[in-house]
């Protein structure tokens, strides 16, 4: 399951982190992409579902002439709206933050984007999951921040070990060599507004049953993208049908795990330190 997330860093540093290479083999800038009537997308620590997130998809879902293995970086609402709602954004009654990918082909909502290739990539520095407690524990549940490992002397969630080097990290030819942003599989959906007509593009979270990694915290994980050919795999909708995308999605192999303070509990609470690890008493 995932239900909240980190996602601090700014635009800027989001398109360098998702470069891409094109046909020349140089790495290339993921665009921000503001079209279609995009939100406003404001870097948080503490992210739940209704709010706003950078999300990763081809490029020719919005830029027609453009390859499939182009990508853009598009704010969307976390939350698939079911394009047949006709109330308000907020108010279709139905949970939709997650989608199980053992059902994902079943599933009339879950389904028709998929064979339609609208998978995204969701974008953040890593996700909080909580503890389930044993029979007879008292007290709050422990959240947890989990991640990806980091390249040497980088902590994602500490910012002063990064923040000041972002153009040193970045190259055409290199790529990007700096913090390296989580990444989930997911699928997205344009939904049209009748109050005023205008598209909102909203995004679900893919999730698998945990691997050993995990199942300690949580039985239930995102659909996590390790590699930079698992993201292409999950996005490139043209060259890749559902069924081998869908075989692509495997538990991950390494991740960074360390427990937070539970003030992450309340979405309120945005204090920067919130994903930076504690010490269990």
């Amino acid at each position: 399951m995932c239900g909240r997330i980190s996602c601090t860093l700014d635009p800027a540093t989001i398109c360098k982190a998702c470069a891409y290479k094109d046909k020349n083999g140089k790495y290339v800038k993921a665009d921000w992409y503001t079209g279609d009537n995009s939100p406003n997308f404001n870097p948080s620590v503490n992210l739940a579902p209704t709010m706003v997130c950078p999300i990763l998809v081809s490029r020719k879902h919005f830029i027609p002439d453009s390859s499939s293995t182009e990508f853009i970086v598009k704010p969307m609402i976390w939350g698939l709206i079911p394009p047949w709602h006709k109330g308000t954004q907020k108010d279709h009654g139905l949970t939709t933050n997650n989608c199980r990918v053992e059902t994902i082909q079943s599933k009339k909502l879950y389904s028709t984007p998929l064979k339609k290739g609208k998978r995204c990539v969701v974008l953040c520095d890593g996700f909080y999951e909580w503890k389930a407690k044993k029979p007879g524990d008292k007290g709050p549940k422990q959240p947890y921040f989990i991640c990806f490992p980091q390249p040497k002397s980088i902590k994602i969630e500490e910012h002063e070990t990064w923040e000041g080097k972002v153009e040193e990290f970045w190259s055409a030819e290199k790529g990007w060599t700096g913090p390296k942003p989580f990444m989930m599989a997911g699928l997205f959906d344009k939904w049209i507004d009748p109050s005023n007509k205008k598209p909102v593009y909203s995004f679900t979270v893919v999730t698998m049953e945990s691997n050993p990694l995990v199942s300690w915290i949580h039985e239930r994980m995102p659909a996590i993208l390790e590699s930079d050919e698992q993201v292409q795999t999950w996005l490139d909708y043209v060259n890749i049908d559902e069924s081998d995308a869908l075989s692509s999605l495997i538990p991950p192999s390494n991740l960074y795990i360390h427990p937070v303070s539970p003030l992450v509990n309340s979405v309120k609470n945005q204090d920067p330190s919130l994903n930076r690890e504690i010490e269990l008493k």
